[in-house]
């Protein structure tokens, strides 16, 4: 399903993959009706090939993670009358993404190759290298940019702009007390998501997380959680024999950086089961992101990544997935059938 659209709910918010409506249930409790569309984007450009099934796969994975997490914090998902819509309570999202880190992995590793030695206010000490597991993992939140990259912040920077935010009127909101909670709680989430992957042989890599605010200041997780558009997932036992190996190589001073040994031996490259093989699949086509121009994926591209995404839901979950997923055509997917159980 490449467009997301309903018609019948008007015209709603359309993102890179989802198009979001706002309407009352039949208690006149505010809804979100989150249509998700198998579009992918890669380096913030939509591309022109859907991945089948994606959408579908994306709701099914956040969906039984926010029921593995609800201990931890409520969630927004009030239910999912089909595969490719969610329907959550309509909160006031704190406005930042707030991304755990529990390895030198993606523009982290990229920049500290750089010589970047500090992320979001926190120091990073000499000597780490790509694909190294971090003890503690990371809280490096963004800023969620509605045009363009998101923006690195400080923890205080994001305690700040929540006070400003979040409490104009000196309501009850404290934006430090709520910042040490959404980081506390972030921390929480991703340790709970690295046992969940534990457990079926994975590595839960990174991943982000965004929460909303009620009327009366309680906190929940908002959109989505743990899925392969969010997060990277590794198999561990690769991660664990390609690491060592890279250890050992890069002891003998040759390589300045892991991204240099990995272009003389591509076999250390640890594949993930996340939308980074897109990324991967186009830079490889000479796909320049700082250039921008067009891009495209093959056949053989869309189905590889389809599998990545069916692969990660049936191990993570240990369910098979169900092929004959349901499309939302608009009918009958209204506000008043939200509030039905």
């Amino acid at each position: 399903m490449k467009d997301a659209e309903i018609p019948e709910l008007g015209g709603g918010k359309r993102g890179k993959v989802r198009h979001v409506y706002s309407a009352a249930d039949a208690h006149g409790e505010d809804i979100l009706i989150i249509s998700t569309s198998d579009r992918v984007s890669a380096f913030d450009v939509v591309l022109d090939r859907a991945i089948p099934y994606k959408g579908a796969i994306l709701n099914a994975i956040a969906k039984w993670s926010f029921d593995q997490t609800q201990d931890i914090i409520p969630n927004a998902l009030l239910r999912m009358p089909c595969s490719h819509i969610m329907i959550q309570k309509e909160l006031v999202n704190i406005g930042f993404e707030c991304v755990m880190r529990g390895y030198m992995w993606g523009s982290l590793a990229t920049d500290y190759e750089k010589g970047m030695r500090e992320k979001c206010g926190l120091p990073l000490m000499e000597g780490l290298l790509r694909y190294q597991k971090l003890a503690p993992p990371l809280f490096t939140p963004t800023t969620k940019a509605r045009r363009g990259h998101d923006r690195d912040v400080t923890f205080e920077e994001m305690a700040v702009s929540l006070q400003q935010t979040l409490n104009p009127q000196g309501s009850a909101v404290n934006g430090w007390i709520l910042a040490r909670k959404v980081r506390e709680i972030s921390h929480l989430l991703y340790r709970r998501g690295e046992q969940l992957a534990r457990k079926v042989g994975l590595t839960l890599v990174d991943t982000k997380y965004e929460f909303g605010l009620d009327s009366s200041g309680n906190l929940y997780l908002i959109d989505e959680i743990h899925t392969p558009d969010s997060s990277r997932y590794v198999v561990f036992s690769e991660w664990k024999q390609k690491w060592s190996g890279i250890q050992t190589t890069m002891e003998s001073g040759k390589w300045p950086n892991v991204t240099q040994l990995l272009q003389d031996h591509p076999e250390f490259k640890v594949q993930e089961l996340s939308k980074q093989l897109v990324r991967d699949l186009l830079i490889e086509r000479g796909y320049d992101p700082n250039s921008g121009g067009s891009v495209t994926l093959r056949d053989e591209d869309v189905v590889e990544t389809s599998a990545r995404y069916i692969e990660l839901y049936e191990r993570l979950t240990r369910h098979e997935f169900d092929f004959k997923v349901d499309v939302p055509d608009g009918n009958g997917i209204t506000a008043t059938d939200a509030s039905r159980p």
